[in-house]
């Protein structure tokens, strides 16, 4: 037994090893059909403008000499150069049905590029709108005609230097076709293609910030305005990658972006600045700022040719850049031990990985002389105004919730009519502005408030301002009717207000859930003692059938939010003598709640559209009675809570039976 048990492992490591082997063989050979990335190995000849000259011939005797990929021969005057570039290579016969590549790098030169002396390709302009640097890598097919298979082939480029450029040319090889599109389109992707899609979303961010800044009385502060324009200093100061084709006029874009650099850096410290308030002379230091970037910017400008710019900028700006990077720095590390939050956390790691990206890519320019695969900074400046962009964003989410939870005070309110009438009336519209202005930035609570307080309020400021003025000439009966009516207003206005509040609190996952033993049958009794007055006007009789020592497992509080506002909606809806009643069964492992009344019932489309947030309404009661619609959508969550269900049956003029469940097991805090 154990012999054949040994000869089965065997021959299942046998089968297992020359499995691996055919797949190592089947990989190599399907390697082997494509052809292989291959490295241009060139030789570079400096001489007199003469396009098209030095393509054939002996490459020694013409006096081409092996390139380094370093830095271009200058040795001939500014106005009478050119250089030639020639790479020859074998390409096997077995590759003749495969098409070949030959894969360009970003350059920095307008130039053309040859095969076997025949013209290829075409890159930037040196006739009319000089554009030498462009940013885009490309593939340029070998036309399989002109290929010498078996044979020696070659590839020339001629680079067209009109200002005395010297930069080194990047790496050119020939690839398969899948070698060259897939390495062509991440590195466009990862380079121009990137850059393109955070300038874009940059240049939003600008807009809407310049916009709420000029329209929105609490955006006035100069902080934002500094933010909106380090979003288009950021999108100016990468216009030369955005823009980087062959008709692009290189000089104006690389004055425009460099010009871009310094200004970010003196809009972004003045941001800072006002944001973190760490210092008190923020209009010297700003001043101070202001002598040291216009001055690096004026220098960008004016130089007459594309190298002068890029010369000019690599002197004082570039050093006031690097400085400026440093004090953005140091003042988010201040910051940070000041705060010691979250935000200020996140402020200082993203400026401490802006000054490593730009260590990165400096050294790439400055040493390599080369553009690397993905410039990091771009990338880490758009980090910088997107953690900017929402740490604004969650400041301001603050304001509005200290605004929403201060309108619980309105019920205070109620209390010394005659004395605190004028101050009350003050008070409402003081809070209404701070409502208006909290909660612009979110569109469902705008309706709702908009819709559903204005008629409250205008009831209260209505009967107050005649109890204020005509106060002697009414009678008690008409004084207790008056004080009636903005009971009841108020009521209802702080119901609407308690079921917002406590729908803002669900969505940012406030509310604690603490369920703990109730009984029942007296939460039922709590919610009809506070409506009362409702269903009395209406002579509606609320019926609670739920026995006395009913209990349940539950949070007491948002049981009462579910009860209170299906108990209300039913009295809402209700008729005159109409009847409201409350009942509980158990059904499996759940405890099933009903509140049914005989009021006016709904239709199928109405039934719809209960319960969801998108599609939030509410129509009038029985009595004329104004609703906001999120009570049912607040109910819903809260059963949710619980890990129960609501549900509603319902036809016109028949009335409503709202039911949901609670399980009968929840773990207690």
């Amino acid at each position: 037994m154990i012999l054949n048990m040994k000869r089965v492992f065997l021959r299942s490591i046998l089968n297992l090893f020359l499995v691996l082997v055919y797949f190592q063989i089947n990989a190599k050979v399907n390697n082997h059909d494509l052809f292989p990335r291959t490295t241009l190995e060139f030789y570079v000849l400096e001489s007199t403008f003469s396009e098209g000259e030095y393509l054939k011939g002996d490459i020694h005797e013409l006096g081409f000499t092996k390139y380094d990929y370093k830095e271009i021969p200058f040795n001939r005057p500014v106005n009478d150069r050119m250089i030639s570039l020639r790479a020859g290579f074998k390409i096997d016969g077995t590759y003749s049905d495969e098409d070949l590549y030959v894969v360009v790098l970003p350059v920095d030169y307008s130039c053309k590029i040859f095969f076997n002396e025949k013209l290829l390709n075409v890159r930037g302009d040196y006739e009319f709108e000089y554009t030498n640097r462009l940013h885009q890598s490309e593939k340029i097919l070998l036309p399989p005609g002109l290929i010498n298979y078996n044979d020696k082939n070659e590839v020339a480029i001629q680079l067209y230097p009109k200002e005395g450029e010297s930069y080194p040319l990047s790496h050119v090889f020939l690839t398969n076709s899948k070698d060259a599109t897939r390495y062509v389109f991440y590195r466009n992707l990862l380079g121009p293609k990137l850059i393109f899609a955070l300038s874009l979303v940059g240049f939003v961010f600008f807009v809407f910030y310049l916009i709420i800044y000029i329209s929105r009385r609490e955006y006035q502060k100069q902080q934002f305005l500094f933010f909106a324009f380090m979003n288009l200093f950021f999108v100016i100061s990468y216009s030369n990658n955005i823009f980087s084709h062959n008709f692009s006029n290189t000089y104006f874009l690389e004055k425009l972006a460099r010009v871009g650099f310094p200004m970010f850096i003196f809009v972004g410290i003045c941001f800072l600045l006002d944001y973190t308030n760490l210092f008190k002379k923020k209009k010297i230091i700003k001043a101070i700022l202001l002598v040291i970037y216009v001055p690096a910017a004026l220098m960008v400008l004016a130089p007459n040719t594309t190298t002068g710019v890029i010369n000019a900028y690599n002197a004082y700006p570039l050093i006031s850049l690097i400085v400026g990077n440093f004090l953005l720095f140091a003042i988010t590390f201040m910051f940070f031990l000041r705060e010691k939050d979250m935000k200020s956390a996140f402020l200082f790691v993203i400026f401490l990985v802006n000054i490593i990206a730009g260590l990165h890519d400096g050294y790439y320019f400055a040493v390599l002389k080369i553009k690397p695969f993905i410039l990091l900074t771009p990338n880490t400046v758009f980090g910088i105004n997107l953690i900017i962009f929402f740490i604004l964003a969650v400041d301001h989410s603050k304001l509005y919730h200290v605004a929403l939870s201060s309108s619980e005070k309105l019920e205070k309110l109620n209390q010394e009519l005659e004395v605190l009438v004028e101050k009350r009336t003050q008070k409402i519209v003081e809070y209404a502005n701070l409502m208006e202005e909290a909660n612009n930035t979110k569109d469902k609570f705008l309706s709702i408030i908009a819709h559903d307080l204005k008629n409250p309020f205008n009831t209260l400021i209505g009967y107050s301002d005649v109890l204020k003025s005509d106060f002697r000439e009414y009678g008690q009966d008409e004084i207790s009717q008056h004080l009636n009516i903005i009971y009841d207003t108020s009521v209802k206005g702080y119901n609407l207000l308690e079921n917002l509040l406590q729908w803002s609190q669900s969505q940012t996952n406030k509310i604690i859930f603490d369920p703990v033993k109730i009984n029942l049958h007296e939460i039922v009794e709590y919610c009809i003692d506070d409506i009362e007055h409702q269903s009395q006007f209406k002579d509606i009789d609320i019926v609670n059938e739920i026995p006395e020592k009913s209990h349940i497992i539950g949070d007491k509080n948002l049981l009462k939010t579910i009860l209170r506002n299906l108990i209300n909606n039913a009295v809402k809806y209700t008729p005159r003598n109409g009847m409201v009643s409350i009942s509980s069964r158990k059904v499996e492992e759940y405890i099933e709640v009903a509140v049914k009344d005989t009021g006016i019932g709904m239709t199928k489309e109405e039934l719809q559209d209960l319960f969801k947030i998108d599609k939030i309404s509410s129509k009038p009661g029985t009595n004329k009675e104004k609703g906001s619609g999120l009570g049912l959508v607040l109910c819903k969550e809260f059963v949710e809570k619980h890990g129960g269900k609501i549900w509603v049956e319902s036809s016109l003029d028949m009335g409503s039976i709202f039911s949901f469940t609670i399980p009968k097991i929840i773990r207690m805090n």
